[in-house]
């Protein structure tokens, strides 16, 4: 039972860092997210540095400031003995602000905020799984100072620190008729800093084509006692032996390899694809050690054996007129989870996402930008061979997004 209490913390806590497949929503740009979420080998504008930071140092304008936001409508469906049930997610709200400068002809700089996990999940308190999870709310902002130089007219690098703040509270109950008392309940919450970095090479093959390459490191978090804790409500008679406290777990946030192409058709049409390598094979086990043991409430080790994925992305962009971009993408999100080891609180599955989008221009240095991503996942019957609960999961959303870019 306290393994599967523990299983929600990490999970979260690898979406802080890693683009993955889930509930983590790659949504932190409307150009971009019009176009499949590609963007390795794109230069739009100061949004480019969250792709490949490199990009910061090719644009054509000194200042470049892009900022929006997205609202997530996720659903997942569970299924196990003719029963059928959903979620009941709140909106979540991720948004993007992004500033660069280009100090000369070679040298930029650049600054990013940006929320790419910030959704709410909700089970509901007495659905089949809730003493796995009941409802999880998680936050996440990262902070990316950026530079970039431009080696040579072809070729350019650049290089961002991100700077992570993120914060997670979840439910669960808590089976306790075994010991003769109703059933109790535990709220998990937790925040923590956490750092990484992000490298790129950006190479103009010719006037029409562009190449790029980007790298996110690995980042091995450690949450002490003091960055998460486990509150529980439970009945007095036994309340010894679920005393509140902290948490600890160490786990690792694998690297990221990203390769994006793009080319210019003619005036009228661009076209580009990425695709995004995920060294997931990392993330063997979770191990946790609660800050006071009981009886009841023992260290506990969890096996997830996850395998390497890639997501394909391809994506175009249609000139309409002078004013007016319109864009439209499709990718494909392989899952790294097992399904020997499967749990609800990340129902992943293999993935594709449809896109649309356009901007305006409102003025000769303002435009409008919007998107609309539809994510449809494949149905998966599984089992979680730590616990035993299966099912049959399904996952859908819809993601419309809404922003302004300003070039000087």
């Amino acid at each position: 039972m306290i393994k599967r209490i523990c299983l929600a913390i990490a999970i979260i806590v690898l979406a802080y860092n890693v683009k993955a497949e889930g509930y983590a929503v790659n949504v932190q740009g409307n150009k971009q997210t019009g176009m499949g979420h590609v963007g390795t080998a794109l230069n739009f504008d100061a949004s480019s540095m969250q792709w490949n930071p490199a990009a910061l140092s090719t644009l054509d304008q000194k200042y470049s400031f892009s900022l929006g936001g997205f609202a997530t409508l996720i659903k997942t469906e569970y299924s196990a003995d003719g029963l059928t049930e959903e979620t009941d997610n709140p909106t979540g709200t991720p948004f993007y602000l992004y500033g660069s400068m280009k100090v000369n002809e070679k040298l930029a700089v650049g600054i990013g905020v940006y929320t790419p996990f910030g959704n709410k999940i909700d089970f509901g308190e007495d659905w089949s799984g809730k003493y796995l999870i009941q409802d999880i709310s998680l936050k996440a902002i990262y902070l990316q100072p950026t530079l970039s130089y431009q080696l040579a007219d072809w070729i350019s690098v650049g290089a961002g620190l991100t700077i992570v703040y993120g914060e997670v509270d979840l439910n669960r109950a808590l089976p306790l008729s075994s010991l003769g008392v109703p059933d109790g309940q535990v709220n998990i919450s937790g925040d923590k800093i956490q750092y990484g970095y992000n490298v790129g090479l950006f190479i103009k093959a010719n006037e029409n084509l562009n190449i790029g390459l980007s790298y996110r490191s690995q980042v091995d978090v450690e949450l002490e006692y003091t960055d998460a804790e486990a509150d529980f409500t439970v009945n007095d008679a036994v309340s010894a032996y679920f005393p509140d406290g902290g948490v600890a777990v160490a786990l690792p946030l694998p690297a990221s390899l990203n390769i994006g192409l793009a080319y210019q058709i003619n005036e009228k049409w661009l076209v580009s694809a990425d695709v995004n390598f995920v060294k997931w094979n990392e993330y063997e086990s979770l191990n946790f050690d609660f800050e006071t043991n009981t009886a009841a409430l023992a260290d506990s080790e969890s096996t997830r054996d996850w395998s390497n994925t890639a997501t394909y992305r391809i994506g175009a962009q249609y000139s309409a007129n002078e004013k007016l971009d319109i864009r439209a993408g499709f990718y494909y999100d392989e899952t790294p989870t097992n399904k020997d080891f499967y749990t609800p609180e990340t129902p992943g599955a293999d993935k594709i996402g449809l896109s649309a989008g356009f901007s305006y221009l409102l003025t000769s240095k303002l435009s409008l930008d919007a998107s609309l991503l539809y994510i449809n996942g494949e149905k998966v019957d599984a089992a979680d061979g730590n616990s035993g609960f299966a099912g049959e999961y399904k996952n859908t959303g819809f993601l419309p997004g809404i922003g302004i870019t300003y070039n000087l």
